[in-house]
């Protein structure tokens, strides 16, 4: 059923940039998704490709541009809570108390949905993610749009997300309809996921609330840990083993193994091999090609997406990646470039 619903695009379509602070690029990203196209949009964390999130023929054409399995369900955006509670088919007190704390923001929740949210959306799932964005574009599309937006990361599929609309315009230029552009963005990583139709509820993606965060109001919560099969049916985005990989291959070694690494790798192989290393903790020889993150988790997850897709355009075949340090609050970063890392 998912997969006869997923509609076939050109790739040829003329992929528009417009100012997203414009009233009227606002209203021309409304015809398009009012006509069942495909408009990508700033949230804080990256660029989401939206589309109208209870039209499946709308929504089938973002699995179709990101060449996504129709076992992986979306996260419909909405304004605020009010927009989001004839989604689902029970509001408990914990979903009120996270959102208000959290709304707008990078935290989506996970709850039973309502018959009004489409299978395709939920990739055949009896649950539907859901999240308010902290983006005055994103807010202002949707309260306009006056209705959900589906709209996964606006990359292709196990792709590095984006966090800038030329990186949007790199990927999909050609599959989608418009861009709306509001500049970098600023948490630089997708947002954290919570499944609240578990008890306890269970961290299925880490992001930019962290566990601890989220266990002040709920008390105690469980964590997914592996991966999902790329074919499988997934309860939430960002479980599969390959995810958020650059086109270089990457790899995440201990502070002390990154130069005898880049050494050893530039003498058999002769690849081009950057260092990517977290604050000024490491000495570097002069001859080594290197880039630096912050050291703070905040920090580097703002700058981690666009300094992979940096590193892609520079042409460099291998990324060698500082481990971050083993705590929850790297947990999201850690997560990221295990799942970059995989050859699966």
């Amino acid at each position: 059923m998912l997969n006869g619903a997923i509609k076939k695009l050109s790739g040829s379509l003329k992929t528009q940039i417009l100012d997203g602070y414009d009233g009227a690029a606002i209203k021309r990203a409304i015809a398009i998704l009012r006509a069942g196209g495909l408009v990508a949009f700033p949230t804080e964390t990256v660029y989401g490709l939206g589309a109208d999130g209870l039209n499946p023929n709308a929504v089938a054409g973002i699995y179709e541009a990101k060449g996504r399995p129709p076992t992986n369900p979306l996260i419909l955006h909405v304004a605020d809570m009010e927009a989001a509670r004839p989604l689902v088919a029970h509001w408990p007190d914990v979903a009120l108390k996270l959102t208000e704390k959290f709304w707008p923001g990078p935290l989506t929740i996970i709850l039973p949905a309502s018959s009004l949210v489409p299978d395709i959306v939920r990739a055949g799932n009896p649950t539907i993610a859901l999240r308010s964005p902290n983006h005055p574009v994103a807010l202002e599309l949707l309260r306009a749009f006056n209705g959900p937006l589906a709209a996964p990361s606006a990359n292709k599929t196990t792709q590095t997300s984006p966090t800038k609309p030329e990186h949007v315009l790199s990927g999909m230029g050609g599959h989608i309809d418009l861009i709306l552009d509001g500049g970098r963005t600023t948490s630089g990583i997708e947002s954290t996921i919570i499944n609240l139709a578990e008890t306890p509820p269970r961290l299925l993606r880490p992001g930019p609330i962290c566990p601890m965060e989220i266990e002040a109001i709920t008390g105690n919560i469980s964590r997914f840990e592996g991966a999902v099969s790329a074919r499988g049916l997934q309860a939430a985005p960002g479980m599969t083993q390959r995810h958020y990989a650059p086109k270089a291959r990457l790899t995440v070694h201990l502070q002390d193994e990154l130069i005898d690494v880049q050494r050893e790798i530039q003498q058999i192989s002769g690849e081009r091999v950057i260092l990517v290393v977290l604050g000024d903790g490491l000495k570097l020889p002069c001859a080594s090609d290197y880039r630096r993150l912050p050291d703070d988790p905040k920090g580097a997850s703002a700058r981690l997406y666009a300094t992979l897709h940096d590193l892609d355009s520079e042409g460099y075949q291998r990324i060698l990646f500082q481990a971050p340090p083993k705590t929850d609050e790297w947990l999201a970063i850690r997560d990221r470039l295990a799942r970059a890392a995989s050859k699966d």
